[in-house]
């Protein structure tokens, strides 16, 4: 591993050359057969990998649906990325030591270099300033995260495409919209019928356009073969927005369903953790209770030996 390998981690580009080798002294390599987990959802996350040789698959657990199942209890997994060559994962554990959100599995025979929370921490206690660099680093970061998602949040999809069309990609689509209309065909039925109407009542004379209408079926080939590929340009552009559309849904949607999960799990834990503090109550209260009665019970006894 290089300085340069270690300066695209974002946590770590601002790193004094003296800071970033002891730094460097820090990673110990690790190996992984095809197949292997290098963590799982709900591990202790008390280090970040970054991948020299090989390739990881990042995945979450999916609860399947008892119709797509043929067990019940089934479970699958969604891979949401694929991590190659100098790519990193798992950087947040070395700040905040929380339990791993996803699962990272081997797709090959991959070589990679690790480093614990633990010597990370020390590494910081012993340099102040390059922790407060980090710190501030990080909240940049999160800042234009942030700042990012409310823009995206504000934007209608549609009026960010249509901002981006050409002055022809505009013409076509009004083209389409006209040519797809009913005002179109009475227009065309009108325009017809007075071209037809003056060459026949100028039949006695001269008429510019004689029977059976030459220039006519000139015209109307040449609107019919310019017209079908404009509305073809406009159809094809329509596809697009569809599939980005779907595209946009199926990121929706996917969040959405993590989120879910992440809520059911939330609500299966306070509800664990409540039945455990109800159970640890009623422990309590039992224990109470049986001293009061063994208390009642060695007085009633004191109460009969005086009387004997």
């Amino acid at each position: 591993m290089t300085r340069e390998d270690l300066s695209k981690i974002p946590i770590f580009e601002k790193l004094t050359e003296a800071d970033g080798e002891v730094l460097l002294s820090l990673w110990k390599e690790r190996n992984l057969k095809e197949g292997q987990a290098l963590f799982r959802k709900g591990d202790r996350g008390d280090s970040m990998f970054l991948i020299e040789e090989g390739s990881l698959e990042i995945t979450v657990p999916v609860e399947a649906q008892q119709k797509f199942v043929m067990f019940k209890g089934t479970e699958k997994e969604m891979r949401i990325s694929v991590l190659g060559q100098a790519e990193f994962v798992g950087e947040l554990s070395l700040l905040d030591g929380l339990p791993r959100t996803a699962t990272a599995r081997a797709l090959e025979d991959s070589q990679l270099l690790e480093m614990k929370r633990d010597d990370f921490v020390r590494f910081l206690l012993e340099r102040p300033a390059v922790a407060i660099s980090m710190v501030s680093e990080i909240g940049k970061r999160l800042r234009s995260t942030n700042e990012l998602v409310t823009s995206l949040a504000s934007k209608n999809v549609n009026e960010e495409l249509e901002d981006r069309l050409s002055f022809g990609d505009r013409v076509s689509d009004k083209v389409a919209e006209f040519g797809g209309s009913w005002s179109f065909i009475f227009s065309f039925l009108a325009f017809m019928g007075i071209w037809m109407g003056l060459n026949t009542w100028q039949l006695l004379a001269k008429p510019f356009d004689d029977y059976p209408f030459i220039l006519l079926n000139l015209m109307l080939s040449t609107v019919a073969a310019l017209q079908g590929p404009v509305i073809m340009m406009s159809q094809n552009r329509a596809q697009k927005k569809d599939r980005l559309r779907a595209d946009l849904d199926y990121q929706v949607n996917l969040k959405s369903e993590l989120m879910l999960q992440q809520l059911h799990a939330k609500i299966d834990e306070l509800r664990t953790t409540d039945l455990e503090q109800v159970q640890t109550a009623l422990h309590e209260d039992h224990a109470a209770l049986k001293k009061r009665i063994d208390e009642l019970e060695r007085a009633e006894e004191l109460k009969g030996a005086v009387r004997h």
